[in-house]
């Protein structure tokens, strides 16, 4: 599917009472003009999910999910945004534009290498039962991989021929260009293909929806490379899939928690053994893209990576996104000499759970592979350790979690709390002078008091949309300061700039997939004091944002000014000055 114009959306938004679309799944009741449920994004006793059909959007206080008629089904199908779309313009009746010609040959293209890919699992899980795969069913049979599981994932053999998969597919009707794409084959320097995969088990792997889009590939001996994967392709981007998460995502979801491990066979054998609710990484730190993908079914993960350095090093790598993705940590260690597979057939089932229950809290895990590599803990290791650790502390988004890590860490090192607290401060303030190149998830966990001017600015807003064009005159997006904030507001301003309709509805869809939109929903839908008086209220707000704004930058002044002290900056050392008092004078 293309892109779908905004009118369109507007046009299915308005045909859709998002009651009706969400008691079909779950029964609602009425509580004021509102209703309310047992959440069915998480586990609760009291309902904490609500829908508010006047602004035709839901949102629960327990787990911040939340959205419109798009959102629900994104959320509850677990579609992504264009099949949400196709699937609420088939019931109500609204007929989406054709796609463009390039639209249609993108389509077809993904759509043809998605049956490549079908056929060559198919012929590569028949060679592994035919007598040319003996050895190969042997060696997962001897390694304990029962026959259903290699039914269920599929698992086959390439045989040691240099064509055997290309001819099949040519009979298959499949082109050579084609099959190029799909990266299964590789051209010859002086003309014709061969097969990239040969001598070697195969593994598919498959998408969220169980299509499958590359091939992991294993020697039977201990020959290197090990491992040989697909090449990235139209359909396969390795930093976008979760092994296995096709078959796990609904017991994650159940348990509420996603074990992840490294590689094919650490997930092969635990899922056979009964962990069910486990995703691999496939052999590189966890992305941004695959977290977010998991986040779909929960936001707490075990990591059980191998015991090595290598695992160690990766459970590290990993720790950094998840917590800037707003994921739950813990990470399991291993015994020295196990990778999960080998700990799952050694101990089995009941020891890997044990495994996962006990689980370390990050901070423990990691400052434990610190005083490891930085024993003994001289004054100048615990410095090192203790910077290290502070990066991570400063991910965390919790000022509360922040400070109980400083005082833990305090003890653990024995150092002064409060230089712990300077030096997190530098950390903080190094951290955000580096420029990102995309913009990384910070979950909304403050509370409406927290900015609640420049979040009371956004609701009125919201509410009466005359209001926007006042406020826009005494208001820019720059004053604003939180980012968060400063991002709806400029969207908001622009969209009223177009002569776009903005309610809370439609601004959410500006932001589907991104924390924003939690962050509208959670203004729109809160509670807040009751106050008379609208005009009063805005230029009050906009006072509180404009102190703050003159308070910040006098403070920046304040550092400018010590650092311009001394001879040779007489002249910036005036201008500052002149600056200063002039700001002085505005707040006066």
């Amino acid at each position: 599917m293309g892109l779908v114009p905004e009118s369109t959306l507007e046009e299915i938004l308005s045909r859709v009472d998002i009651v009706e679309l969400i008691s079909g799944y779950i029964p609602l009741k009425r509580a004021g003009r509102g209703y309310k449920a047992l959440c069915p994004f998480h586990h609760e006793k009291t309902p904490s999910f609500t829908v508010n059909p006047d602004k035709q959007i839901f949102h629960c206080f327990g787990c911040s999910a939340g959205g419109n008629a798009f959102g629900f089904l994104m959320q509850h199908e677990r579609l992504e945004f264009p099949e949400a779309i196709e699937a609420l313009a088939k019931r109500t009746g609204v007929i989406i534009h054709e796609a463009s010609p390039s639209e249609r040959k993108t389509q077809n293209l993904s759509e043809q290498l998605y049956k490549i890919n079908e056929c060559a699992s198919d012929f590569y899980f028949n060679q592994l039962h035919s007598p040319e795969g003996e050895p190969a069913l042997k060696y997962l049979l001897k390694r304990g991989i029962a026959k259903e599981t290699i039914q269920r994932f599929k698992i086959g053999y390439a045989q040691d021929k240099w064509d055997g998969l290309l001819n099949y597919l040519r009979g298959k009707g499949f082109v050579l260009g084609l099959i190029e794409k799909s990266g299964l084959i590789i051209p010859k320097d002086k003309g014709g293909y061969y097969d990239r995969f040969r001598k070697r088990i195969l593994i598919p792997i498959s998408d969220s929806k169980g299509r499958a889009v590359a091939f992991g590939a294993r020697v039977l001996d201990n020959s290197l490379p090990k491992y040989i994967n697909s090449p990235e392709t139209p359909v396969y981007s390795k930093s976008k899939v979760l092994f296995g998460l096709n078959l796990s995502n609904e017991e994650i979801r159940l348990k509420d928690l996603a074990v992840i491990v490294e590689g094919y066979f650490d997930l092969i054998f635990p899922y056979q053994a009964g962990v069910k609710n486990i995703t691999a990484s496939c052999g590189t730190a966890l992305t941004q893209e695959q977290i977010r993908l998991l986040k779909r079914y929960s936001r707490n993960v075990v990591l059980v990576y191998d015991s090595d350095n290598a695992g160690q090093m990766a459970t590290l790598r990993s720790i950094d996104t998840l917590i800037e993705e707003g994921m739950n940590v813990m990470a399991a260690r291993l015994p020295e000499g196990h990778d999960p597979d080998s700990f799952a057939r050694q101990f089995g089932p009941e020891g890997f759970q044990k495994l996962i229950t006990e689980a370390k809290d990050i901070f423990d895990y990691k400052l434990d592979f610190l005083k490891s590599k930085y024993a003994p803990l001289t004054i100048p290791h615990k410095a090192q350790a203790a910077s290290e650790m502070l990066s991570l502390i400063s991910k965390f988004s919790n000022t509360v979690a922040k400070s109980a890590y400083i005082k833990k860490l305090a003890e653990e090192l024995s150092l002064d709390e409060n230089s712990l607290l300077l030096e997190l401060k530098k950390t903080e303030n190094q951290n955000n002078h580096i420029p990102h190149k995309e913009e990384k998830f910070t979950p909304p966990k403050a509370s409406v008091n927290s900015n609640a001017p420049e979040r009371m600015i956004v609701r009125l807003m919201l509410e009466e949309e005359e209001l926007i064009e006042q406020i826009k005159e005494k208001l820019a997006p720059g004053d604003f300061q939180d980012k968060n904030i400063s991002q709806i507001i400029t969207k908001m301003f622009d969209l009223f700039c177009s002569g776009k309709k903005i309610n809370t509805n439609s601004l959410v869809n500006h932001f589907t997939g991104s924390h924003l939109s939690k962050i509208i929903l959670e203004i729109s839908t809160s509670e807040w004091p009751a106050v008379s008086g609208t005009q009063r209220i805005i230029d009050d707000c906009v006072r509180r944002i404009k102190e703050s704004k003159r308070k910040l930058k006098q403070q920046e002044l304040c550092r400018q000014l010590k650092l311009a002290q001394g001879p040779g900056n007489e002249l910036k050392l005036n201008d500052l000055l002149i600056e200063f008092h002039s700001l002085s004078r505005e707040g006066a």
